[in-house]
């Protein structure tokens, strides 16, 4: 696998042509820079006039790269930034990219005169930057951080690292720059003028609402040093402004870190990369060290940084490199710096990106595939209601995990099966040597699913063998386009084959080879997948026991020999659920042997019940098809939940809010509403979000619910009274157990303060990562005693399943023997990408002070028509509940699966 550089976007501040988007875009696209940032100009009336009325000297209020450069361009390739205007700038070394004048201007609180004078000039020129943005369609705007109050002194120095042009064996830079962002020979600790801070949020929001941003959509980037201040403070302003989707941040990196800093750090980015709607990284080249050919490097603090960083957000975050070149050491010389002077910042950087660790993670096949789905909301399958289109099903089934692991649980469950004598002799037949070893290549793995004609004299040995045949009946319930039958015929054959090597291996002539031969009942009431199903049943030989196709769905033929480890399918198009009302499966019901000895399926939904796999499975116990002796697979799953920080997804499902209600209506359809909105239940594939806590179990589902004495008498005149071809209730201790069931749930979880905020759980999707849990973990008292001061805000939880597909007998013997499949980070099936978690929103966002405890109920609750899930949540500490939201969805009013 390697790297394209497809996802990795860069782009260059370049101050000495900050006001020269073409120069500067020229030169940044000869070195491989994709975009540029420039100075947005203030409006010519606001520029200082001299004394016979023309500009002041050093003001320009012309520009021409704007006569210069294509409207694609400023549209694809230019980032603006609001700097201070040139005459507020203190001194030709002004840092092009503070903003320091003018955003203390524009946020001063005082109502003296001439505050209040100077307050609305830098309105005015605030305003008209960003109005010019709007009218070159420039997609982004860098505005300063939020206004400083006080500075204090602190010295930190950098750290060593490897060789060679991307060696890492570096020294510090003679320069320095302080954490506000200016040139310093000290680095410093900001505070926030949280009065300042209201007033920025103020004017943010109202700028989010107005024209610039909902009908030019320009993003804004705020500015954010990379210190706990600063991620708290911007924290704070996202709430006051709604968390507002056209509000982002530009995460400003530019000065050295401490080692006891990093778990520090860590901790707080891991909650801010879901919380912070981050939107690009910017590296002061101050902050690069040198290795030991002169070129630049980063601190093995900050390469952690880049890789957290570029792990959790790589397919979507976007590089800037910023700030004065530094000269050579003359003991160093290098060359080839290209027409940026910034070439080798880049390449490095790049090289960064291209490591193995985050080449599996974003550039597999996997990585790709999910692209177009990350923090996208989809709402979650009406399964009775609806039917899966063909692309659907096709993409499902390109699951390298999920299938496999089907096939592993079905194999365990048939060699369960036959140790324990449960599948019925069905007589002896004549096979070939030569078919023996073929089904022993295929138990290797070595053969495909192709069978030779029985009758064939001239097999690889003619030798004829007698081996009795036991019947299995498999029925795969919703089978679709037909994964599940596939992997079923595979694992009767591997079975099979083993089985029969055993009995050859035994060395005892007197006993019988055995094997096994399948039928297999694959149900589906979607009509357009029970022609693919008919069509693979008229060409496929491994369908027809291994024979010659005869075009038809019907079973096994009288009188045609068995070939052992083969199966023969037949299919059935109706709901499950009313198995007794198809004359083929009612047939079986009224024929005990005929009954399944396995229930197959794969109705699982992302939070394991919520696609209504307890009421279809009950459903077919209900009929009564099923043996008393019956395995299901999966065996059971149980539901996960988790809280979560995500200001991306708690945008995303507020914007669902004006969407239409009913697709079908068009443009006439009422909107769904900001309630209906936000009570509904979303599948996303988490990205820019951060679980913070490990997740818990809900609720356990098992299948099918096992016989007891005082369930045998079914429920008199009920909904779901099930009669056979005679119109008697079926009485079986099997059927009987699934008819009073309740599958209500409900579960109140207390996720207490996790010193980590679950860094180890990233995203909420994919398995743990335990380095990055490791790395974070408080190694000093000082880091310590700083993690207890962060706070998270909560957007709602994620909803995740564990399930145990089956699980071997062996296992009771001390031998754990199962197959599992698992969305639930601690236990995630790698390389699983069928499902994606289930996001439960919350109204409004919870902030969770440090040392505080989060409390989550959930219920599942259902009527005779309908299933649906209520959740509400609580911030607790010392006893106190210091806030709480509403029940959503109470009674299923916003949203309910149909049965």
């Amino acid at each position: 696998m390697t790297y394209n550089g497809n996802s990795f976007i860069g782009g260059i501040l370049l101050p000495e042509l900050s006001t020269d988007a073409v120069t500067s875009l020229k030169d940044a696209r000869q070195d491989g820079f994709e975009y540029v940032v420039t100075e947005l100009p203030i409006p010519s009336s606001l520029a200082p006039q001299s004394s016979n009325g023309n500009v002041g000297s050093g003001h320009r209020t012309s520009r021409t790269d704007v006569t210069r450069l294509e409207s694609k361009w400023w549209s694809t390739s230019v980032v603006g930034i609001v700097s201070d205007p040139p005459h507020w700038k203190k001194g030709a070394s002004a840092n092009v990219a503070a903003g320091t004048e003018l955003v203390n201007a524009l946020t001063n609180t005082c109502h003296s005169s001439p505050v209040a004078t100077r307050k609305v000039e830098a309105s005015e020129m605030f305003m008209g930057m960003l109005e010019w943005a709007s009218h070159m369609n420039i997609p982004a705007v860098i505005l300063p951080q939020l206004p400083l109050v006080e500075l204090n002194s602190d010295n930190l120095n950098g750290e060593d690292s490897d060789e060679d042009m991307f060696a890492d064996d570096a020294t510090p830079q003679p320069q320095k720059r302080g954490r506000n962002g200016d040139t310093d020979t000290q680095s410093t600790t900001v505070y926030i003028n949280n009065a300042s801070a209201k007033e920025y949020a103020r004017i943010l929001a109202t700028l989010s609402t107005s024209p610039i941003c909902t009908t030019s959509h320009v993003q804004m980037w705020i500015r954010v040093p990379l210190t706990l201040e600063h991620l708290q403070a911007y924290q704070l302003l996202l709430a006051r402004c709604d968390h507002s989707p056209r509000i982002g941040c530009i995460l400003y990196i530019s000065s050295p870190l401490e080692s006891a800093e990093v778990p520090v750090i860590m901790r707080a980015l891991h909650v801010f990369i879901g919380g912070g709607n981050i939107k690009a990284v910017s590296w002061d080249v101050a902050v690069f060290l040198k290795n030991k050919k002169g070129y630049p490097a980063l601190s093995k603090s900050h390469q952690f940084m880049f890789q957290m960083l570029f792990g959790r957000l790589g397919r979507t975050l976007r590089v800037l490199v910023e700030g004065n070149a530094l000269a050579p050491a003359s003991t160093t010389p290098i060359a080839g710096g290209g027409a940026t002077s910034r070439l080798h910042h880049l390449q490095y950087l790049r090289h960064l990106r291209s490591r193995p660790t985050l080449i599996d993670k974003l550039d597999s096949e996997e990585g790709i595939l999910e692209t177009p789905y990350l923090d996208h909301l989809q709402s979650p399958l009406q399964p009775l209601g609806d039917h899966l289109e063909y692309q659907t099903y096709e993409t499902f089934e390109k699951d390298p995990v999920k299938y496999k692991q089907y096939g592993e649980a079905v194999a365990l469950a048939l060699q369960d099966g036959i140790e324990e004598g449960r599948y019925d002799y069905l007589g002896t037949t004549r096979t070939t040597m030569g078919q023996l070893k073929k089904m022993n290549r295929l138990a290797q793995g070595m053969d495909d699913l192709n069978f030779d004609d029985f009758d064939d004299a001239d097999a690889i040995d003619g030798e004829f063998v007698e081996v009795d045949i036991h019947q299995v009946t498999i029925l795969v319930v919703g089978a679709g386009r037909g994964p599940l039958v596939r992997e079923s015929i595979a694992s009767v054959a591997r079975v099979s084959a083993a089985w029969m090597n055993e009995s050859d291996e035994s060395n005892n002539e007197n006993e019988t080879r055995k094997a096994l031969c399948a039928k297999i009942i694959a149900i589906e009431k979607n009509p357009s997948a029970i022609l693919y199903l008919q069509s693979l049943k008229s060409c496929e030989e491994s369908w027809n026991g291994g024979q010659e196709c005869n075009g038809s769905s019907d079973s096994r033929e009288e009188g045609k020999v068995v070939i052992p480890g083969t199966s023969n399918v037949t299919v059935i198009g109706c709901d499950m659920r009313e198995a007794n009302s198809h004359p083929v499966l009612k047939n079986m019901i009224n024929n005990p042997s005929s009954r399944g000895d396995i229930m197959v399926s794969e109705l699982l939904g992302s939070f394991g019940d919520n696609e209504l796999s307890p009421e279809c499975l009950d459903g077919v116990q209900r009929c009564g098809i099923l043996k008393d002796t019956c395995i299901s697979v999966p065996q059971n799953y149980t539901a996960f939940i988790a809280p979560v920080s995500s200001a991306r997804l708690h945008s995303e499902a507020k914007a669902q809010a004006g969407l239409p209600l009913n697709s079908c209506d068009g443009p006439a359809s009422a909107s769904n509403g900001i309630q209906r909105a936000l009570e509904t239940p979303y599948v996303v594939r988490s990205h820019a979000a951060s679980q913070t806590h490990s997740e818990q179990a809900c609720w356990t589902f098992s299948h099918p619910h096992p016989s007891s004495g005082n369930t045998s008498l079914p429920r008199s005149g009920g909904k779901n009274e099930v009669k056979t071809a005679d119109n008697k209730e079926v009485s079986e201790r099997n059927a009987g157990a699934a008819r009073c069931i309740n599958n209500d749930r409900h579960v109140h979880l207390s996720f207490h303060n996790d010193p980590i905020h679950g860094i180890g759980t990233g995203c909420g999707y994919g398995p743990i990562d335990s380095e990055m849990a490791s790395m974070a973990s408080a190694s000093t008292e000082e880091a310590l005693s700083v993690a207890i001061d962060t706070a998270i805000t909560l957007h709602g939880f994620l909803g995740s399943f564990h399930s145990v597909l089956y699980e071997s007998v062996k296992s009771k013997a001390g031998e754990k023997v199962e197959a599992v499949i698992s969305i639930a980070p601690s236990s995630f099936s790698t390389g699983m990408f069928s499902w994606f978690p289930l996001y439960f929103p919350l109204k409004e966002p919870l902030r969770v002070p440090p040392g505080a405890t989060v409390n989550c109920s959930i219920w599942r609750q259902s009527d005779n028509e309908r299933v649906w899930y209520e959740w509400s949540a609580e911030v607790v500490s010392s006893g106190t509940v210091l806030s709480v939201t509403s029940l959503h969805n109470p009674g299923g009013r916003s949203y309910h699966v149909r049965l």
